[in-house]
């Protein structure tokens, strides 16, 4: 059953401007909301919804029990937005819809987790040893993980958009110091804009001519991509791989709670630390604002500098 076709249909609208409508929001985001909207429908057994006539009561008790059942603020707002769909009405801006997300917000605050869980430098040190180097003996198994990780740290994108990549002509070129990539035309990434889908993905080269043995070793970080197209799920599973087999080689524990999503996060925090400015750091991860990164992404990484206050308070115990 699709609810909301049904009721886009009886309100006179084509089969075809249905699809169309529909096409809209990702497959993904129509699972989502059609589940909701079960179990929206399964709250209000006793006094089924009428789709052309919200209760807002109704709403506002399904949201109530979401709130006692734990949810975050985020998951209250995507369940407003589902019923918003269903109903064809903007529930978020009824006073008392607005005012319950408000102070779900307040009764819930977002904690945001401002550390990662894992050492960017300890992985990328690990990139230029034994398993993965050199690359004339490393497994394609070993290679496959260094060449994804990192793409994806010198990228910033997300899994969709690094599933995206293609290496046919036209959408790579090598350069004699980067890589430029293109997505496939066909991607559609998650804000669909032109700005979101015409960003290249600009992989530099590192010490692309070293003077020194360290500069060497650096180097070799610069492996050539092999492999067929892999799902975000692989994708995924490989970068935590590639973490957690840095971290057991080293014979250190592997963090918990690793996450592929991270190294967003990670590769933008560090960017920012040595010297890249919001506007490059936006370009880079496909944000149109640099709040995105500094209410979501943006970690507190040790530096010197955080030190320098409080040293000269500090300070007041030596005689002007």
């Amino acid at each position: 059953m699709d609810p909301e076709s049904d009721y886009m249909k009886s309100q006179g609208l084509s089969s075809a401007v249905i699809n169309t409508l529909k096409a809209s929001r990702k497959p993904v985001t129509f699972a989502i909301y059609h589940k909701i909207w079960k179990k929206f429908c399964s709250f209000c057994a006793d006094n089924p919804p009428c789709q052309s006539n919200p209760n807002i009561l109704q709403v506002l008790n399904f949201l109530q029990k979401g709130l006692e059942l734990g949810l975050s603020t985020s998951t209250l707002k995507v369940q407003v937005s589902a019923l918003s769909a269903f109903f064809d009405q903007p529930l978020i801006e009824h006073r008392w819809v607005k005012r319950f997300i408000l102070a779900a917000s307040r009764l819930k605050p977002q904690v945001l987790k401002r550390t990662s869980s894992w050492d960017l430098s300890l992985v990328l040190n690990a990139l230029i040893k034994e398993p993965f180097e050199p690359i004339s003996s490393a497994s394609v198994k070993n290679l496959t993980l260094k060449t994804v990780f990192l793409v994806a740290i010198t990228s910033a994108r997300r899994l969709g958009e690094l599933q995206a990549i293609s290496i046919k002509e036209p959408y790579m070129r090598v350069l004699d110091d980067r890589i430029i990539l293109t997505l496939d035309p066909n991607f559609i990434p998650k804000v669909v804009s032109e700005f979101h889908r015409g960003q290249e993905i600009i992989l530099p080269s590192f010490c692309k001519n070293p003077s020194s043995e360290r500069e060497r070793e650096w180097h070799t970080l610069d492996g050539k991509n092999k492999g067929r197209k892999a799902s975000k799920a692989t994708i995924a599973r490989w970068l935590r791989m590639a973490i957690s087999s840095c971290y057991d080689i080293q014979e250190i524990p592997v963090p918990s709670g690793i996450r592929a999503h991270s190294t967003r996060a990670v590769s933008t925090s560090w960017a920012e630390k040595r010297g890249a400015s919001l506007e490059q750091i936006c370009k880079a991860a496909t944000w149109t604002s640099s709040s995105t990164f500094s209410k979501h992404y943006r970690l507190d990484l040790p530096s010197s500098k955080d030190l320098s206050f409080g040293r000269k308070v500090l300070q007041a115990v030596i005689p002007p």
